[in-house]
């Protein structure tokens, strides 16, 4: 029967408002729940960009992140902090560096230890925002070759095997009886690489019913109708001569198809449905979007033996990957697919060399120039890099395209992402939509967004350097509405904050290059006497699966690692530019201890000197009677300490025991003054514990042998604190938090609330480029990466230009070219220039 045509229009790019649909109407709903989502999650995206493909031990890589929204791919209110890691081949973390975002870019270097062993390096991009969905985080593969000598353990390598598995994906998510069918399928070998397959399907009687050969990677598709009640079997020979048999999945009695074909205009998506026994017309509802576009979204019926055939018209849609979902009567999704929209031509950078070719050590004038599809001029932020051209390179790699719009948006790797962009031909089409059937889109589940369950968002979206974390108790569970203090040493700053309903905190404003520590420390809260405070770590956990990664580091002619450690070796024994030395003086004595900001108290008091302190019930009742103006009143639960201001002019005076205490130590102990209280009233001091404010219940709650001494600061003494010192300051110092304490003797102390580094972000440093002029020695620069530069930026002209002094020795030098247009286009482009006589 001829199908059933439907067409609707597209929304608007920006608005879901623009599709109307009836009050009560099922696709109105999906378009709410898929803006509230947007609204709610904001995902983020990142893609980093390094100067070349591979290196050798002890170079520095040269990056630069991009950090941007889903969609569109604009860098305006996002997270300023991208974390980027490196990754070792036995799965630990090397380095890791925090670098500043400004206008979406984020330029950082990482070098690389000299003694680095040979293999292949995961690097990692994320923000904090994005550790809240960790499978979509950006990371590549690095072959780094090591030490002299290791180029020679590639001939030791085990050949890897050959056969390894087939998986078949149905069109739409399942085979129904009776109903044709696409099926997708995959073939990779033993390491998850791509492998070429051929083979026929089967059924048990053993009739053909399909022939199967894959295009691209082991990907490929085959068209299969299923007959009720019958299975079939793939029978499949690999490209190394190995044969084997898969079972295909087993096809429905009823059910739905769902089938997408893009046309020039519109993509084509026609749904099936086979009925079960007694079973009507059944009202049927499609969502199409690409990101937070929608696309489609509307109702019709669809019953057996009358498929409904709808058209998704391309225009107005983004470029990304669009994602088809059918619904059915009971509004549950049963039927997925992905497809990929291309809008064509878009925006397109060229870099021009004033130049051909150039003398060893001349200036080099590259003109750099961003435009629409119409020609005009295009504002934008790129990076840009100058390689040898005989560098060792990776073909089909990852660029900024590929990771934008496609990669970012998948779950797990994928193999040769560049290949899909290479060109607009027929082959790279129908292998992207193979990739796009076998390898599903998860962002979100649809169950769960119609049912208003979002995703958690245990870390925050980083505005600038934080310190953030939790709060618990003795069982680990959070502890919602406590305080926590946060001490900045120089110049003293006390800032406090509430934990939300999770336990969480986060302290912001930090410049990141802060150099002294803070001290924090979570008060008391109802029911929890001693609240733990868990520091979050920045660094996104290392997974097993991120090895999966590993086997597509190899160049596309699958000559293999052994091939890369041959080029990058033979680039080991040239001159590399040694990166920025730190000196460091021998370890000296026990820096000043940074539990004290001021330079002398006005009365210390040493625990030790005190008879019976054994009897006391909590360190503020020391304070009782020792101090003039002191006074310490109420219950055990409920003490109140004031002091009582003093004028510049008092006289001092000890008790005969403290005196006697006074001269045994020293003369460490100040004598109390004994003048009368001048006429500034009463006030509440500022109480310290180890240099952290805190309450008086928090105080009560240390154990008495933790203590050393207490220290008091008169208000003027206690100016440095600004006005919480107004009233004066009471330092409490703990034994562990003395630098030079030596446990031993004495029971060890159970509190000390420790230092913390604030967060660091990396200073950018400048890529070495030697002076323009007359010819000059040898400058040291790598020689493989002549030059970089991650600040290349179009104005409202769409030009700019780039100098720098060409090379010493002859050679032709590649130029590759990334970024972003203001308008949130990925644009790329290469471009080449020769130093000397070609050869």
């Amino acid at each position: 029967m001829k199908p059933w045509r439907l067409f609707l229009a597209v929304a608007a790019p920006a608005a879901f408002a623009a599709f109307q649909l009836p009050p009560d109407d099922f696709g109105q709903r999906l378009a709410q729940q898929l803006r509230r989502f947007y609204a709610l999650t904001s995902p983020e995206k990142v893609y980093l960009q390094l100067d070349r493909d591979a290196y050798a031990a002890g170079e520095t890589i040269w990056c630069k992140g991009y950090v941007t929204g889903a969609a569109p791919l604009l860098a305006d209110s996002l997270s300023q902090v991208l974390y980027v890691d490196v990754v070792g081949p036995d799965q630990k973390l090397l380095l890791h560096h925090a670098l500043a975002v400004q206008d979406g870019g984020a330029p950082g270097s990482l070098l690389l230890p000299p003694n680095l062993p040979e293999g292949l390096y995961t690097l990692r991009a994320y923000t904090s925002w994005m550790r809240n969905t960790p499978d979509y985080i950006f990371s590549r593969v690095v072959p780094v070759v090591g030490a002299a000598g290791a180029a020679a353990k590639a001939s030791e390598r085990k050949p890897m095997a050959t056969a390894g598995a087939v998986q078949f994906f149905p069109e739409g998510g399942e085979l129904v009886a009776g109903l044709p069918s696409t099926v997708a399928f995959k073939a990779t070998d033993a390491s998850g690489r791509g492998i070429g397959v051929q083979g026929t399907v089967q059924d048990e009687q053993g009739a053909v019913v399909a022939q199967l050969r894959s295009q691209h990677l082991g990907m490929g598709r085959f068209e299969l109708q299923p007959a009720p009640g019958r299975r079939y079997t793939a029978r499949l020979r690999f490209a190394g001569g190995q044969e084997a048999t898969y079972p295909l999945p087993a096809a429905q009695p009823a059910g739905f198809t769902l089938q997408v074909q893009e046309r020039a205009d519109a993509f084509q998506v026609l749904v099936r449905r086979k009925a079960g026994p007694g079973e009507a017309a059944e009202r049927v509802a499609l969502a199409a979007h690409v990101q937070n576009t929608l696309a489609y979204a509307g109702q019709a019926e669809v019953s057996e033996g009358r498929p409904l055939e709808l058209a998704v018209p391309k225009k107005n849609l983004p470029a990304g990957i669009l994602h088809v979902t059918l619904f059915d009567g009971q509004q549950v999704a049963r039927c997925e697919r992905l497809s990929f929209h291309d809008p064509g031509p878009g925006a397109r950078l060229r870099v021009q060399p004033d130049k051909a070719a150039y003398g060893p050590h001349e200036k080099v004038t590259l003109q750099v120039s961003a435009q629409d599809a119409a020609g005009r001029p295009l504002a934008g932020n790129f990076a840009l890099a100058v390689t040898d051209a005989a560098a060792p390179a990776l073909a089909h790699g990852s660029d900024i395209r590929t990771a934008l719009l496609l990669t970012a948006d998948l779950q797990g790797p994928v193999e040769q992402p560049g290949y899909y962009f290479a060109d607009r031909s027929a082959a790279t089409g129908r292998a992207l939509d193979d990739l796009l059937l076998t390898q599903g889109w998860r962002r979100f589940v649809w169950k769960a967004v119609l049912a208003n369950q979002w995703p958690e968002t245990s870390y925050p979206r980083e505005l600038g350097p934080s310190l953030s974390g939790r709060v618990v108790d003795k069982r680990l569970a959070p502890v919602p509405g406590a305080t926590v203090s946060l001490t900045r040493l120089r110049p003293v700053q006390v800032h406090e904050v509430q934990t939300d309903g999770q336990g969480r905190f986060s302290f912001t404003g930090f410049s990141g290059q802060d150099s002294a520590a803070v001290r924090m420390v979570a008060q008391p809260a109802k029911g929890v006497r001693h609240p733990q405070l868990l520091l979050d770590d920045n660094v996104l956990a290392v997974s097993a699966t991120s090895g999966a990664l590993w086997p597509w580091a190899a160049d596309s002619a699958g000559q293999g690692f052994a091939s890369m450690q041959k080029q990058v070796a033979a680039y080991q024994g040239r001159s590399v530019l040694l990166g920025e030395v730190q000196v460091q003086r021998a370890p000296q004595a026990p820096l000043t201890d940074t539990r004290r900001i001021y330079n002398r108290p006005d009365v210390t008091i040493l625990t030790k000197d005190i008879p019976g302190i054994a009897t006391y019930q909590n360190v503020l009742q020391i304070l009782q009677g020792r101090v003039s103006g002191l006074s310490v009143t109420g219950s055990q639960d409920n003490l109140r300490i004031t002091m009582r201001g003093r004028s510049s002019t008092e006289q001092t005076r000890l008790g005969p025991a403290l005196q006697a205490a006074s001269n045994a130590a020293g003369g460490r102990m100040r004598p109390a003054p004994v003048t009368e209280p001048s006429n500034e009233g009463t006030n509440l001091p500022l109480l310290l514990l180890d240099g952290v404010p805190v309450s008086s219940s928090l105080l009560a709650t240390v154990p008495l042998v933790d203590f050393e001494a207490v220290e008091v600061l008169r208000p003027g003494s206690a100016a440095i604190f600004g006005e919480r010192g107004g009233a004066g300051a009471i330092s409490f110092l703990t034994k562990h938090g003395n630098p030079n304490y030596v446990p031993g003797a004495e029971p060890a102390p159970t509190v000390r609330p420790p230092l913390y580094a604030p967060p660091r972000l990396q200073r950018v440093r400048e890529f070495y480029s030697p002076a323009t002029g007359a010819a000059a020695p040898a400058d040291g620069r790598s020689s493989a990466t002549l030059y970089w530069n991650a600040g290349v930026r179009t104005g409202a002209n769409g030009t700019a230009t780039v100098t720098f002094v060409s090379a010493d020795k002859a050679g032709r030098f590649r130029i590759v070219t990334e970024g972003l247009t203001q308008q949130g286009e990925p644009v790329r482009t290469t471009s080449q220039f020769q130093v000397g006589t070609p050869k």
